[in-house]
């Protein structure tokens, strides 16, 4: 091609360097007018060779125009379009991504490579993040840049392939669990407490969130049965919500009855407690249908149950476990007894494959049962 008709044209700067430039057709505006951009090089073959791939991907319909959007405000725009899931779920990512948008926030989305994703993973591990925090951040990191590429942001997702680091010794922290007996010493202490129908629900397998969003409603005295089809969760720090159950497999009917006998004899006396407190509170009482209230009517909040329960722990004199380690002793505890992980599953409300890889939990007594029983198998076949 004749020099005067090359698209690569040679400028000199007011600086007096020498530059190449090109403008291209990059397409459409949104306003239907052509979008034309111009980009400078240093070097003629740079030049010729971006307007190649440029003309390239448009043919194919690959295009990706150039745009200046960071990371941190597609971050934001992913945030805004994420309709389909809980606040209580939103929010964990606005947490998560704090860290993320103070470390990538400012850098062109465009300009983000595996090499930054790779870096952020290696800060936040010097940092101290567990390896559970930081298999999330990478996570919704892929989120925010998968969904850039649907919006024709971005042409890969480069933190697609990144993996999260092995996880350390240091990481695994052995996960602590009831036997029956404590479980039972524990039930002794709660009965006696004000709040024992709902230490009941618990000991049933609800989960925190189950018990506190618990209504009047779902609750059949006749049949012994609660119907779990709502959660209350604390969303900032200070308030809560009342939402859909965690999961389908959540919504669910689990007869406390049948588990935990007297049960619902404890739910009738927390009822006719309500009904006592109401006359005696008057116009003042808060009729808000939960089944665990304080003495105006008010529901629990989720941390006073959670800081109740250790103190419950200490004085039935049982190892302090999590709140929400009992529904991983449960699931233990059925487990041993042979029954079906599919029909445990659906009593605690999750998956068989949740079920069996994290809620049936290994112990030290576990395993030395096991080896008793393997050792008895062999020694019967000698």
């Amino acid at each position: 091609m004749p020099r005067n008709q090359d698209p690569i044209r040679k400028i000199t700067t007011m600086a007096g360097e020498i530059k190449y430039r090109f403008v291209i057709d990059m397409g459409k505006r949104p306003d239907g007018g052509r979008d034309q951009r111009c980009f400078t090089f240093t070097k003629y073959q740079e030049a010729r060779a971006e307007r190649a791939k440029i003309i390239a991907a448009r043919q194919s319909k690959t295009l990706i125009k150039p745009a200046k959007a960071t990371f941190d405000e597609l971050a934001q725009q992913w945030l805004d379009s994420r309709h389909d899931v809980r606040e209580v779920t939103r929010l964990g990512y606005e947490y998560v991504l704090k860290s993320v948008r103070t470390e990538l926030g400012h850098l062109k989305v465009q300009d983000l490579s595996r090499t930054h994703i790779e870096r952020l993973i290696k800060t936040l591990r010097q940092r101290g993040l567990s390896h559970r925090s930081i298999v999330y951040a990478l996570g919704t990191i892929k989120q925010v840049l998968a969904y850039g590429v649907s919006t024709s942001l971005l042409a890969t997702n480069v933190a697609a392939s990144v993996k999260a680091p092995r996880r350390a010794h240091s990481d695994s922290k052995p996960k602590a669990v009831w036997d029956p007996q404590e479980l039972l010493r524990f039930r002794a202490v709660a009965d006696q407490d004000d709040w024992a129908a709902a230490w009941r629900l618990t000991l049933c397998g609800l989960r925190r969130s189950e018990v506190l969003g618990l209504k009047w409603d779902a609750v059949d005295l006749v049949n012994g049965e609660v119907v779990v089809q709502a959660g209350r969760v604390l969303l900032d720090g200070h308030r809560t919500a009342t939402d859909d159950p965690k999961s389908s497999a959540s919504r669910r009917t689990v007869p406390v009855e049948d588990i935990q006998p007297g049960t619902i004899a404890l739910l009738r006396a927390l009822k006719a407690r309500q009904a006592a407190d109401k006359l005696r509170v008057g116009v003042a009482y808060i009729e808000s249908g939960y089944v665990l209230v304080n003495l105006i009517g008010e529901p629990v909040r989720p941390e006073a149950y959670s800081d109740r329960f250790a103190v419950l722990c200490r004085h039935a004199e049982v190892p302090e476990v999590g709140l929400h380690d009992v529904r991983h002793t449960l699931a233990t505890i059925m487990h041993r007894a042979g029954l079906a992980p599919s029909d445990a599953a659906a009593l605690l409300g999750h998956t068989v494959a949740v079920h069996l890889a994290t809620y049936v939990t290994p112990t030290q007594k576990g395993a030395r049962a096991a080896a008793s029983g393997l050792g008895a198998a062999i020694s019967e076949a000698m």
